[in-house]
């Protein structure tokens, strides 16, 4: 899976660091500590990172297996990819319908 740039970013100043507070993160993001904790959100909900009680960020050590997460981040975004296929699906419908509607068009201006 991968990364938006910024989250990426996040990644790296917690890797740098070691351990960093939200705020100092935010600091170093040049965002709000709202911003950043949304960042921290989602990489906790991805399992890159976790928050403690005084939230300080640190890198998230894991013994899980790496199927088992990837497996995860699949049914995480399953719905999306779903809904992606299914509007593919409609537009390609669309696309045939005003090919045919634009043959015969031209056909009667023959």
């Amino acid at each position: 899976m991968e990364l938006t740039p910024r989250l990426q970013d996040v990644i790296n100043i917690v890797k740098q660091k070691g351990e960093i507070n939200l705020k100092d993160l935010a600091l170093e993001l040049k965002v709000s500590p709202k911003t950043a904790k949304g960042y921290v959100r989602e990489l906790t909900r991805l399992g890159f990172v976790e928050i403690d009680e005084k939230e300080n960020v640190k890198l998230k050590v894991t013994q899980e297996d790496p199927v088992e997460s990837l497996k995860k981040i699949i049914e995480i975004h399953e719905s999306e990819i779903n809904a992606l296929k299914k509007e593919v699906e409609e537009l390609k419908t669309e696309i045939i319908k005003l090919r045919k509607k634009n043959s015969r068009f031209a056909t009667t201006e023959d």
